[in-house]
C-alpha cells in the first residue's frame, strides 16, 4: 500500500464499478475496432464528437458489449465485504460509473450491492469530469474533501482530484501504472478498511 497524506476526515467512499467491484469482460479494444474509433480514444468522448447517425450505431455497439459484460461479470474479491463493512463503520457509500444505468442495476441486482448513491453517465457528464463526484457529495450530504473516490483507471483519480476529494488507486493490472497524484495505492479492496475510519465508533 502506497498512501500520501492524512485520511481520518473520510466519511464517503465512492467506488468505480467495471474492473473495481467487478471483474468485467469489457473489451475496449474490441469495441473502438467495430465502431471505427481509433486505439486509445476514450469511447464516450469519441462518440459524442460524432454526426447523430454516426452516434446512434456506435451506441447501438456499446451497449451491447455493456449488457452482456454486465451479465457475465464476476464480484471482485473483497467487494462486497469492503462495501458492507463500511456501512456498518457508518461510511457513505456511492457508485460512480461510465457505464449505462442499465448495467449498474443488473450488477447491483445480480450481486445485492447496495449503495447511498448511484450515478452512472446517464446521470450527466461523465468521469473525468468533477461534476459527478461534486454531486455525489452533494447527495451524501459530504464535502468533497470528505469523500474518498476508489477505481482502477486514471479518470477515477483525476475526476476525484478536480472535485477535490481523495483518491485511492487499485491496481488490478500490472500493465497500468498508478497516477502519481493518486492519494492511496492499493492492490487489494479490502487494504481500504486499514485507512478508512470507523465513524460509528465516534459517535
Amino acid at each position: 500500500m502506497r498512501e500520501k497524506g492524512p485520511l481520518a476526515r473520510l466519511k464517503g467512499v465512492v467506488f468505480d464499478m467495471d474492473g473495481t467491484l467487478t471483474v468485467s469482460p469489457l473489451d475496449f479494444d474490441l469495441i473502438r475496432a467495430e465502431c471505427g474509433i481509433p486505439k486509445g480514444r476514450p469511447i464516450l468522448e469519441y462518440i459524442e464528437g460524432r454526426p447523430e447517425s454516426e452516434r446512434r450505431r456506435m451506441r447501438g455497439v456499446l451497449h451491447r458489449h455493456e449488457r452482456r459484460a454486465a451479465r457475465q461479470c464476476t464480484l471482485r474479491d473483497g467487494a462486497k465485504e469492503v462495501t458492507e463493512e463500511l456501512v456498518r463503520r457508518g461510511v457513505k457509500t456511492a457508485l460512480l460509473t461510465r457505464n449505462s444505468w442499465e448495467s449498474v442495476q443488473t450488477v447491483l441486482r445480480r450481486f445485492g450491492l447496495r449503495f447511498d448513491c448511484c450515478v452512472s453517465r446517464d446521470d450527466g457528464e461523465p468521469k473525468p469530469s468533477p461534476q459527478p463526484v461534486l454531486r455525489i457529495a452533494g447527495e451524501l450530504g459530504l464535502a468533497p474533501a470528505e469523500l474518498l473516490v476508489v477505481g482502477d483507471y486514471v479518470f477515477d483519480v483525476q475526476a476525484g482530484r478536480a472535485a477535490g476529494a481523495r483518491t485511492a488507486f487499485v491496481r488490478t493490472r500490472e500493465d497500468r501504472e498508478p497516477p502519481q497524484d493518486a492519494d492511496l495505492v492499493i492492490e487489494d479492496l479490502r487494504e481500504l478498511l486499514d485507512v478508512v475510519p470507523d465513524t460509528a465508533s465516534e459517535d
